[in-house]
């Protein structure tokens, strides 16, 4: 059985955390795999995906809206073609699923030559990504509640934002929440070199990079990372006893 730990990074958001300022932090949803974003190549997102370039440095042209730059990290919706804008030998991003079910997804909103407004659904509310919206008093971290109103009559203007769905997020506690009491917890996060768990129990421990090389390999219940770079890690945690593995995501500074 495969649990995914998220834990760490839904916390943050409620608490405006650095770490969610950056989106640094691992979305709730099924990781598809990697995509690599490079200079001059274009990538449109397909359905049902989400980019997530979680790497602090670089530039993302977002193709879909006159080429426009978005400052890493950022996430990206379904249906918009971006490309790295300084990077010819890329950079990797991570790609997740979500379906009508999943209480996290993402808003896009590229605006026409015209006055249009649009409003946050009821039972729901809006994380600000990304926005060039100008008649609007908001910015990246802002968070619009159920009947905010926004609006542009610009036709550059782009706004890009995670949607949480409140009533599909407490159905998912009533399912998970057994699984997320019995993972265990690996901290501190971030760390600059020691991790442990909190259990006894003897894992065999993978880490990853963001391009799904396997750069360290271990047995135990400790990990120590001071000899990778500081950048961002998937931490596989195989429990032998279980045969559960759980998934992690570290920032190592």
């Amino acid at each position: 059985m495969k649990n995914i730990v998220f834990i760490f990074f839904v916390l943050p958001l409620i608490n405006y955390s650095q770490n969610y300022q950056q989106q640094t932090f691992l979305l709730p949803l099924e990781i598809t795999g990697t995509q690599l974003i490079q200079e001059g190549v274009n990538y449109t997102i397909p359905e049902n995906t989400i980019l997530h370039m979680m790497d602090r440095y670089g530039t993302i042209q977002y193709v879909t809206n006159n080429y426009q730059n978005l400052e890493c990290p950022c996430i990206i919706g379904p249906g918009n073609t971006v490309a790295h804008a300084s990077n010819n030998e890329g950079v990797n991003g991570v790609l997740y699923y979500f379906d009508e079910n999943s209480y996290v997804k993402p808003i896009t909103i590229n605006s026409a030559d015209s006055w249009n407004t649009w409003v946050v659904p009821e039972n729901k509310f809006w994380y600000v990504l990304h926005s060039n919206f100008y008649t609007e008093n908001f910015e990246k971290g802002d968070i619009l509640w159920a009947g905010r109103e926004i609006s542009s009559n610009e036709g550059n203007n782009y706004f890009l934002a995670i949607e949480y769905d409140i009533l599909a997020y407490n159905s998912s506690l009533s399912i998970s929440s057994i699984d997320l009491k019995e993972a265990p917890i690996l901290f501190p996060n971030p760390t600059n070199s020691q991790l442990s768990f909190n259990s006894d129990q003897n894992y065999k421990i993978e880490v990853f990079d963001l391009s799904g090389i396997k750069v360290m390999e271990v047995t135990g219940n400790t990990l120590d990372m001071s000899v990778l770079s500081n950048a961002t890690y998937l931490v596989k945690a195989f429990d032998k006893q279980t045969k559960e593995t759980n998934t992690y995501i570290v920032v190592k500074n």
